[in-house]
C-alpha cells in the first residue's frame, strides 16, 4: 500500500480557478447582488427561452399556509420533515429573525416554489433547506434563473455576519447539484441513505461554499490529526482548497488499552434524558452523573435517523461508555442512520467512532467557529448508516468525483 503522506506529496496543485469562494460568486454575479428580496424582485426580462421567470420575495407569515400546501403537494403528503407541512410551524419560522424563506410568484398572485435559510450569526454559518417546486410548472417556469438569483441574494446581504454557506442536496437530483454548483457550491461530504423521499430511502451530498477570509486567514492553524481511514475524505478537500499534509495516527489497540473498570463505574452513573417535541422527534442526552461529560443529538423517529450529534468528555473512556449506549440504540431502534461532526484534531476520538462501526463521508475545512479564539476548525463526517445504499442517484460529474475520491461511487452504481 501506498504512503498516505506519499500520495499527498505526489498529487499536482490545484488551479485557482477551481478554488470558488464567496468573492468570486458577487464578481460573477454582480447584477444577482442588486436584488432586494425585503422590497421583492421582478425580473425585467420575465420571459427566457420561452419559459416565464417567476418573482423573488422574502416570505411573510400570510405565506406559511401556501408554502406548507406546496409540500403536501411535491411529495404527496409523505415529507419526512412534517413541521414543514405545519402552517403555525412555518408562521413560526418566517417571525423569527434567524429564518428566512423565499417564495417563487407568477402573476398574479400564484406561488410556484419556495425556499427556507436558516442562519446562525452566532456561529456565522447558514443553511438552504426546503427547496420545493409545483410540478405542473416546473416545465414553463425558469426555475434556473430564479434559484441562482434566491441563493446569490441572500449570501450577499448577509456577506458581513455569515461566512459559510451550506446545503444538503438530494442525490437523484441532478438538476438542483447543477445548480448549487453554478452558484459556487461545491461537495464536501457524503450522507448515506440519510433521507426518505416517497417513503424510499435517498441518500444527501453537503455542498459548501466559503467566504475568503475564512479559508486564508481564521481557519484553524492547528495541524489536522486523522486516523488512516479518514485520509480519503481529506484528501479531496486537500485538493479542492490546497491544504496543509495532516498527521495520521493509527489505534490498533485503543479499546484494548482503555480502562474498563472506569467504564463499569460511568456506567452506573450514566443518566438518559428525553426531549419530545410536538412531531415525535426526540432531543436525547446521556450524561454522567458527578461531570459534565455528555453526549446528544436529534432523533426523527419516523425515518429512523439521528443527527446533530453534540458532545463533550474529560476521558475516552467516557466517550467509549456513550458509544456502547449509542450502538445499542442504534439496534434496538432499529435506526438508518446516525451522523456525528468530529473534530479534525483529535484522532483518538475518531478512531472509536470508527471501531464503533461510523465511516468517514467527508471532511470540511473551516467549518465550526470558535468564539473563544475567533477562528474556524475543521471536521470530519462521521456515519453510521445501513449497509445497502439506495442506488437511484443522478449525478453531475463533480459530484461523482467527489464519490469517487472517497471511495463511495461503486457501492451507489445500479446493478
Amino acid at each position: 500500500m501506498d504512503d498516505h503522506l506519499t500520495i499527498f506529496s505526489n498529487t499536482v496543485s490545484k488551479s485557482k480557478e477551481e478554488i470558488v469562494t464567496l468573492e468570486d460568486i458577487f464578481n460573477t454575479y454582480p447584477h444577482l447582488t442588486e436584488i432586494d428580496l425585503e422590497r421583492g424582485h421582478e425580473f425585467v426580462n420575465s420571459v427566457r427561452n420561452g419559459k416565464k421567470v417567476p418573482s423573488l420575495k422574502f416570505a411573510t407569515e400570510e405565506d406559511a399556509e401556501e408554502i406548507t400546501q406546496i409540500f403536501k403537494e411535491v411529495y404527496d403528503n409523505t415529507y419526512p420533515y412534517k413541521k414543514m407541512e405545519s402552517v403555525s410551524e412555518v408562521q413560526r419560522m418566517i417571525s423569527d429573525p434567524n429564518y428566512y424563506w423565499i417564495v417563487f410568484t407568477l402573476k398574479p398572485d400564484i406561488t410556484v416554489g419556495c425556499i427556507g435559510i436558516h442562519l446562525n450569526f452566532e456561529l456565522k454559518v447558514a443553511n438552504f433547506f426546503g427547496f420545493a417546486f409545483r410540478e405542473g410548472f416546473r416545465q414553463k417556469v425558469d426555475i434556473a434563473t430564479a434559484s441562482l438569483a434566491c441563493m446569490v441574494a441572500p449570501v450577499y446581504k448577509f456577506r458581513d455576519r455569515i461566512l459559510i454557506w451550506y446545503a444538503e442536496i438530494r442525490s437523484s437530483f441532478s438538476s438542483i447539484q447543477y445548480l448549487a454548483k453554478t452558484a459556487g457550491l461545491l461537495p464536501i461530504a457524503f450522507l448515506p441513505n440519510k433521507d426518505i423521499f416517497f417513503n424510499h430511502p435517498e441518500s444527501e451530498i453537503l455542498f459548501t461554499i466559503y467566504g475568503r477570509d475564512v479559508l486564508f486567514k481564521y481557519r484553524s492553524s492547528k495541524k489536522p490529526e486523522l486516523i488512516s481511514q479518514a485520509i480519503f475524505c481529506y484528501f479531496h478537500t486537500f485538493q479542492k482548497y490546497s491544504l496543509e499534509l495532516p498527521t495520521i495516527k493509527n489505534y490498533e489497540k485503543i479499546e484494548s488499552e482503555l480502562n474498563n473498570s472506569e467504564i463499569a463505574h460511568n456506567k452506573n452513573q450514566l443518566r438518559k434524558r428525553i426531549e419530545r417535541d410536538e412531531f415525535g422527534n426526540e432531543l436525547i442526552t446521556f450524561s454522567i452523573k458527578g461531570t459534565d461529560s455528555y453526549i446528544q443529538f436529534q432523533y426523527y423517529k419516523n425515518i429512523k435517523i439521528a443527527e446533530k450529534t453534540i458532545f463533550k468528555v474529560s476521558k475516552v473512556e467516557e466517550l467509549q461508555l456513550f458509544l456502547r449506549e449509542i450502538k445499542a440504540f442504534i439496534i434496538t431502534s432499529k435506526l438508518r442512520y446516525f451522523e456525528a461532526y468530529l473534530s479534525a484534531y483529535n484522532s483518538e476520538h475518531q478512531a472509536l467512532f470508527f471501531n464503533a462501526g461510523f465511516k468517514p463521508t467527508g471532511y470540511i475545512p473551516a467549518f465550526k467557529y470558535n468564539r473563544t479564539r475567533n477562528d474556524f476548525e475543521d471536521q470530519v463526517v462521521f456515519v453510521h448508516h445501513e449497509k445497502e445504499l439506495d442506488k437511484y442517484v443522478y449525478l453531475i460529474p463533480e459530484t461523482e468525483e467527489f464519490l469517487k475520491s472517497i471511495k463511495y461511487y461503486k457501492e451507489l452504481q445500479k446493478i
